[in-house]
């Protein structure tokens, strides 16, 4: 479907244009400068409440300050991470990991912002929590609404419900923004609600793209390269395990995510830390290469080669925010059902989500391509000659020790499509076209040097793609996103990558999955009402399942990319305009805090 996919190709790069990226950069730095860097607070105070210094058991909510951070992370912490970045490196060389790392920094300012207004502006209503089912009945027994002036329960007590509990962006708008105007008779109320609603569609939308099928496309695909899973076996568990979460509601969401994020979080750095500590001489030399990348073209060289700045600039803050979701204000929807009376604590504690997701994991992952050679990988070789729909690849005469068995084995075992580097305008992203190998020449000897040529199949692709293919560009494996990853790891312990990025893949996946239904979910709460909240996970699973089986991801990667920024779009401004709110709460919270006045269950 080429029209569909230019279609969504060009609502992202229209979306993902200046006014958005000064929007983020604007506001995360406004933020930070106007509450005094919280970052500082974010990571001090922050830790000791999801320590559960600050818990109490008597607050509103249905979930711990911890187990909303875990909820956040599991929506964040994800494919992002692992393939995200190796496709911010690929299409915007190493610089974007410098742009990346600002989003990060910015975002725990802009995550600290709208999840205080999502606690602050939160609907606690006096009937059970309707996104969960399954216990609506145990919920309705037991429940007993406990608000400020009633005695707390005593000492050991079971936490009673609390009821439904709603938040986030759309939220905050029709409380502090549309309700006040219209009472007053200003008719600006209009353009927030329409805000509000936009913000809710576009949440929907994400949560059956980028929340879902992207993430189930990765899962099966990496399955059943790496594993031979069929496809159709792969989507039947997922889509199963993800049923059984998401009918608990958030509060089953929190308790899995709590337990999942820790420990695949662990999993990932270890196997990063261990290639980082392998090349440990080289981390200045990559460190300078990431912030002299973002502002110098990279060397036309290699797999990146030709990357300019304003592709680093733009891929950095596009990948950045689809990984941590700072501005987006999704993770306000989680922290929205924190337990606690207090909005500006659960905002520190929300702030430390992008630090987790950007400056930690991005980070490491990037390390591990850019120290283990991937993004400057050498190409196969050269188009020699086209005759018809055959193309004959000259090879390259040498190819560095740690990727030649790599190379071997997914060219003569595996038998992958070559990507074909077409030529490249300057304002323009690469561009590839993939064909299969038919042939492969090969002399006497073993190894690298063996290879003579190799004959690739034109005759599948589209007649602009053909067209563009000419003698002399330079052809790579088509490897992207997770896999690409997953070689990097294995050009310094072949065999890890492949099943360590697979249960990374997995694992980051699900969690992702299971906590954008819950996002989804809200958004249809508040578009439709309760009655569409069954329905919805419904169709989210009937979703996992697609996802899981379709042949290709592209289409659904450039929508997410466009409902993403269009979220950004309609949060940023109600944030901007309620931060003064926020401010003035923050100031006085950090006094009381300074001043002694918050008890601590224990230090």
């Amino acid at each position: 479907m080429p029209n569909l996919e230019q279609l969504t190709s060009a609502m992202a790069n229209w979306v993902w244009s200046v006014p958005l990226f000064f929007l983020l950069l604007g506001c995360g730095l406004v933020f930070s400068v106007f509450a005094k860097f919280v970052q500082w607070r974010i990571m001090t105070h922050g830790y000791a409440c999801i320590r559960g210094h600050y818990d109490r058991p008597e607050d509103t909510g249905h979930i711990s300050h911890f187990q909303a951070l875990c909820a956040a992370l599991s929506a964040t912490i994800g494919l992002g991470n692992i393939a995200g970045v190796a496709v911010a490196i690929s299409v915007g060389g190493p610089g974007a990991i410098f742009w990346m790392w600002i989003v990060g920094v910015f975002g725990m300012a802009l995550k600290f912002m709208e999840c205080s207004l999502a606690v602050m502006f939160r609907d606690v209503r006096d009937v059970p929590d309707p996104s969960a089912p399954a216990l609506m009945e145990a919920d309705a027994e037991q429940r007993t609404l406990e608000y400020r002036g009633e005695p707390p329960p005593e000492p050991g007590a079971r936490p009673r419900a609390r009821g439904e509990v709603r938040g986030g962006p759309m939220w905050y708008m029709q409380k502090a923004l549309v309700e006040p105007l219209r009472l007053s008779g200003n008719p600006a109320w209009v353009l927030f609600k329409i805000l509000a609603v936009c913000f809710a569609v576009a949440t929907m939308l994400n949560s059956f793209g980028g929340g879902n099928m992207f993430q189930g496309w990765n899962v099966s695909d990496q399955l059943h390269k790496q594993c031979a899973v069929p496809n159709y076996i792969a989507a039947t568990l997922v889509s199963g395990l993800v049923a059984l979460v998401i009918i608990g509601g958030i509060k089953r969401i929190g308790e899995v995510a709590s337990r999942l994020v820790p420990f695949m979080c662990v999993v990932y750095v270890l196997g990063a830390l261990y290639v980082i500590v392998i090349h440990a001489d080289e981390i200045p030399k990559y460190l300078a290469l990431i912030v002299n990348s973002a502002f110098t073209p990279v060397a036309e060289s290699g797999a990146c080669a030709g990357v300019v700045v304003w592709l680093a600039f733009k891929h950095g803050l596009r990948r950045a925010c689809f990984s941590n979701e700072a501005g987006e204000g999704s993770a306000a929807m989680a922290h929205a059902a924190a337990r606690t009376e207090e909005p500006i604590r659960e905002g520190v504690v929300a702030g430390i989500g992008p630090f987790v997701d950007t400056i930690v994991i991005c980070t490491m992952s990037a390390m591990v391509l850019l120290m283990s050679g991937t993004w400057e990988r050498p190409p196969v070789g050269a188009i020699a000659s086209i005759d018809g729909d055959r193309a004959v690849v000259r090879t390259g005469d040498t190819m560095p020790p740690n990727m030649e068995g790599l190379y071997l084995e997914r060219m003569v075992v595996d038998s992958k499509n070559l990507a074909i580097h077409v030529l490249r305008r300057r304002d323009q992203e690469l561009e590839f076209v993939s064909a299969p190998i038919t042939s492969i020449d090969r002399g006497d000897g073993e190894g690298w040097e063996a290879l003579k040529s190799v004959s690739v199949d034109l005759s599948e692709l589209a007649e602009l793609d053909r067209e563009r293919v000419a003698v002399g560009q330079h052809v790579h494996l088509d490897m992207d996103g997770a896999e690409l990853t997953g070689f990097a790891f294995d050009t310094t312990m072949k065999g890890f990558g492949k099943y360590m990025v697979t249960l990374a893949v997995c694992l980051f996946g699900f969690s992702t999955m299971i906590s954008w239904s819950y996002y989804g979910e809200k958004g249809a709460e508040y578009l439709l009402g309760p009655q569409a909240i069954l329905p919805y996970k419904f169709l989210f699973v009937i979703f996992v399942f697609l996802g899981m089986v379709l042949p290709k991801f592209q289409t659904v990667y450039d929508f997410s990319d466009a409902t993403t920024g269009l979220m950004v779009l309609c949060n940023l401004p109600a944030v901007l305009i309620l931060s003064p709110v926020v401010l003035r709460a923050a100031r006085a919270y950090f006094r009381r805090l300074d001043a002694g006045e918050m008890p601590r269950r224990f230090r």
